[in-house]
């Protein structure tokens, strides 16, 4: 008798500085790229549901080549960040700003650079429609309209003056990442940690180019 196989998530992962862990298949070897709206990285984590930290994620390339990745198992930080440690070396893997091998496994210890932030398509999506111009308004309840975010180190949308830090509003994310062209809904987005989230309107009024998210 077959069994229903386990239920699994995939999950790609930002960087501090606002890049993504990607693959580069000519080296065989994980690499960081710049965030792309509508563009899926070529390196993924598979993790069971429910995903429950600490895991060992199965590394998914999406050009499949021979190399291996060392055993990873991801940890969890504060406000849904995680970090990937190698349990044969006892060291961290770690997203440089520059290098030949900007990601190594080689972090001694857990700092900035070896901080990562998860996401599911879902988020990808409402990420990719924010930073989209045209596509998402964000309305406030005296009707005013935020402007179009540019994305900063340390996970953060910077909207004019007002940052927003990513890794606590992913519920808000993935809400505008399901959003269909024409509609709306309500989101709550907490401009810092600990303090009371401020009701918004987020109004989906065009595709992202290119929408392969």
């Amino acid at each position: 008798m077959m069994t229903d196989p386990t239920p699994t998530l995939r999950l790609w992962f930002m960087d501090w500085h606002g890049q993504m862990l990607d693959h580069n298949p000519l080296k065989d070897a994980p690499s960081r790229t710049p965030f792309q709206p509508g563009r899926l990285p070529g390196l993924c984590a598979v993790v069971p549901v429910p995903f429950q930290l600490p895991c060992r994620p199965f590394m998914e390339k999406r050009i499949s080549m021979p190399r291996p990745f060392p055993e990873l198992e991801m940890q969890e930080l504060s406000h849904k960040r995680i970090i990937f440690f190698i349990p044969k070396t006892g060291t961290y893997l770690r997203s440089a700003p520059s290098g030949q091998n900007s990601v190594d496994y080689s972090a001694p210890v857990p700092q900035e650079w070896e901080n990562f932030f998860p996401m599911t398509t879902e988020m990808l999506r409402g990420l990719s429609l924010i930073l989209t111009a045209h596509a998402i308004r964000l309305e406030n309840e005296a009707q005013d309209i935020l402007p179009l975010p540019t994305l900063h180190e340390g996970f953060t949308l910077r909207f004019g003056d007002k940052n927003l830090p990513l890794f606590v509003n992913t519920a808000a994310l993935k809400q505008i990442g399901q959003l269909t062209l024409g509609s709306s809904t309500s989101v709550s987005l907490t401009w810092q940690i600990d303090t009371p989230p401020v009701s918004f309107v987020a109004h989906r009024q065009a595709a992202p180019e290119p929408a392969t998210v």
